[in-house]
């Protein structure tokens, strides 16, 4: 079945000298995986290109359900990026945010509304000029929510700590040691607030993020059940320390 789909790169392995097998995030599959033959020749460099992390595809596969590996008839890049590959901020995010959803998502059927919230989140960061070293940690926030398990916004001065475990503030130090201390979880709470648009209201020194990404991805890894390792967190951290 021929079927037309845009798409989000998460992750690609080289096979043989000139295939690549890609796995994709579609609007209308969900996750795939695809092999692409001859996309590493000297005469097809540019579709190796449209590969990179987070790239956005307009694509026609020759879809078959039950098949391990789709194939793709045509695909080309959906959103030509202004700033993405050409900036080491956010190329290092892209990078960073493809690792985390071909780790998490993992659903074969679609889901219209993530699909969305995706495709416009990596359009948005291409287009930001301001706030984007905190980019990534909104957009963890943002993608817990459509995961089912965002963080409750019920801070106040009676409930002055975060629990990650349970995703809500809460009154006392909890009886474990995943959570937020007084000052941290204050401002986590003034993090819960902000959005895309008011990312450069978003004032944190490199500490303060690297807490907070640290926090993120172990709130992840407690929602979901199961340590997410992530290879470019180092690269990531690095840069924006």
């Amino acid at each position: 079945m021929q079927q037309k789909t845009r798409a989000i790169v998460l992750h690609y392995l080289r096979y043989g000298e000139t295939s690549m097998i890609v796995t994709l995030y579609t609007e209308a599959f969900g996750r795939m995986s695809f092999m692409m033959q001859g996309v590493r020749g000297k005469k097809s460099r540019s579709k190796a290109n449209l590969l990179q992390p987070l790239f956005l595809l307009d694509m026609e596969v020759s879809y078959k359900p039950g098949r391990e590996l789709q194939r793709v008839k045509e695909m080309r890049n959906a959103v030509p990026y202004n700033s993405i590959p050409f900036e080491i901020g956010k190329s290092t995010q892209a990078m960073f945010l493809a690792e985390i959803l071909y780790k998490v998502l993992r659903e074969e059927e679609p889901r219209p509304e993530l699909f969305e919230f995706l495709f416009h989140s990596v359009q948005y960061l291409d287009l930001a000029t301001e706030g984007t070293a905190n980019f990534h940690l909104v957009f963890l926030l943002q993608f817990a929510r459509y995961l089912g398990f965002g963080p409750r916004d019920n801070y106040s001065e009676e409930k002055p700590y975060f629990d990650l475990r349970n995703g809500v503030f809460v009154t006392m130090p909890p009886p474990h040691p995943d959570y937020l201390m007084k000052e941290e979880s204050r401002i986590f709470a003034k993090l819960i607030h902000v959005n895309f648009d008011s990312l450069e209201t978003l004032k944190l020194d490199h500490k303060l993020r690297d807490r907070y990404l640290e926090a993120l991805l172990n709130y992840f890894s407690l929602h979901l059940e199961s340590t997410i390792h992530i290879k470019s967190l180092s690269i990531l951290r690095e840069l924006f320390s």
